[in-house]
Order: C-alpha cells, then structure tokens, then sequence
C-alpha cells in the first residue's frame, strides 16, 4: 500500500469518528431514552408528552454512568434484546402507564402516570 492511500484511508475513518464523537456529544441523555422508547415500542400509540415526563422522572435517579452507556447504546443502534439496560428502561416506562391497567390494549393511546 502506497503512503498516500494510508494516509487518505486515516483522513477518512478520523472524519468519521470525529462526526460520531460529535453526535454523541450533542445528543442529550433525554433525547437518547426517548428515541429508545418509542423505537422499542413502535407498535404501541405512545403518548409524547408521556414519554418525555417519564424519561425526565427517570434520569432523576441514574447516574452519569449509566445515562452515558444507554446514549452510545442509542447511537449504534442496540435493542433491548442485547442490553439489560435498555430493556430495563422499557419496562420500567411500561409499569409506569396505564397500558397494564386497560388490560394490555394496544389500541388504546399509552398515558404516562407516574
């Protein structure tokens, strides 16, 4: 391999590691749950105003850690079939809605009620 197509092959995977770094940067914990959610659950009428709340509720009692883990879960694209964590979140949303109360409907829009 010639020096300047290593050198071209380096240029581009650090442009894009950096547009990676940069995405997980930006993108707040809130946001992050949020996607998770509603893409685990994309077979269910979530309410949005639901999920934010829950999701602010719930970033109350993790720490640093954790929040950070589920951001570069959400960024590589990991479902709660491959991390505790992230169907730790789900449940945890799902036990907190209505949806168990009106006996599992699917039909009905989900309601966050604490």
């Amino acid at each position: 391999m010639k020096r300047r197509t290593f050198f071209t092959i380096a240029a581009f995977g650090s442009g894009i590691m950096a547009f990676g770094l940069a995405r997980f940067l930006n993108v707040p914990f809130e946001e992050a749950a949020e996607g998770l959610i509603t893409k685990e659950l994309d077979f269910l009428s979530l309410e949005p105003a639901g999920v934010r709340k829950f999701v602010q509720d719930y970033a109350k009692s993790k720490d640093r850690r954790f929040k950070f883990t589920l951001k570069g879960y959400s960024l590589v694209g990991i479902t709660s079939s491959e991390s505790g964590k992230i169907h730790q979140l789900v449940t945890n949303y799902l036990l907190s809605t209505d949806f168990f109360s009106n006996n599992m409907d699917q039909t009905r829009v989900i309601h966050y009620v604490g």
